[in-house]
């Protein structure tokens, strides 16, 4: 019942909304809701539970966490950034989901009791592949479950790219530059590609790994791609990884690609992991 009310809301401002960003972010969460969906629906996750959305940006998977565990349930998100954590709240309030509350601040420094855990939960999406060290961040993550519960990450891979029908090449320099951009920055090179590995050092139990790409129509793909670029475009030109020239080339290219007679486009390839806390002797 809560999942249905939740869905009607999120649909309701999409096509009625007046903030056109909020329209957007909502767009954007609704493509990848239903994996996330899946995924907490594989483990068991029940009303009630306590769950953490571990760096949820401006909104992530907080709708979805806040449907499925329902009124007796609470959900908590939390972001290095304090104006995606401003936006998040704001999200929160927009589609009143009143079991949801968004802390700015570091996971790495943050533990279970400052944010009312032990949780039974723990989810992120594109969050481990900016970490400097995956191996302590995961470390952090599981210090903040109970014994024997969930950490489900959806990462996506470096390769293979975003695609699209008919081929378009500048997807794969697109998904090429924001890789090089992250590890210029810090993150752990080819970290994702080995997450299994990483995550049984940090003691966790890989229960279940799957994978997707997520197919989208041109006009809302090409525009989350495109807005991805952007947003890295003033790191890329001053770490060195590419000039203005280079990343406006891969925009006007994959902007053109909206109307450009393309019949799908997808996200990258997404990594899909069922991760468990081992149980307490």
């Amino acid at each position: 019942m809560a999942e249905a009310i939740v869905e009607e809301r999120i649909r309701r401002y999409i096509l009625e909304g007046s903030n056109e960003d909020l329209r957007r972010l909502l767009s954007i969460s609704q493509v990848a809701a239903e994996t996330a969906r899946a995924a907490l629906r594989r483990v068991g996750i029940r009303e009630g539970w306590n769950v953490i959305d571990c760096g949820c940006g401006p909104i992530g998977a907080l709708a979805v966490m806040a449907e499925m565990v329902g009124p007796a349930g609470r959900v908590v998100g939390v972001d290095f950034s304090e104006p995606m954590v401003q936006r998040a709240r704001a999200v929160a309030a927009e589609l009143q989901l009143d079991n949801v509350e968004v802390i700015a601040g570091d996971i790495h420094e943050l533990d279970a009791a400052t944010l009312g855990g032990p949780f039974d939960l723990a989810f992120t999406r594109l969050f481990l592949m900016h970490q400097a060290d995956l191996a302590h961040a995961l470390t952090r993550i599981a210090g903040l479950l109970r014994p024997g519960g969930w950490l489900i990450t959806q990462e996506p891979l470096r390769s293979p790219p975003p695609r699209s029908h008919p081929h378009l090449d500048a997807l794969a320099a697109y998904w090429a530059l924001i890789y090089r951009v992250m590890e210029s920055i810090g993150a752990q090179a080819g970290a994702i590609d080995d997450l299994p590995r990483i995550a049984r050092a940090a003691g966790f139990e890989v229960v279940e790994a799957n994978g997707f790409f997520l197919p989208l129509e041109p006009e809302v793909g090409f525009e989350i791609h495109v807005a991805t670029l952007a947003g890295a475009k003033e790191r890329a030109i001053k770490s060195g990884v590419a000039t203005e020239q280079e990343i406006d080339e891969v925009v006007q290219n994959l902007r053109a690609a909206k109307s450009g007679g393309y019949e799908w486009v997808s996200s990258p390839f997404f990594l899909d992991l069922a991760l468990r806390k081992p149980s307490a002797a």
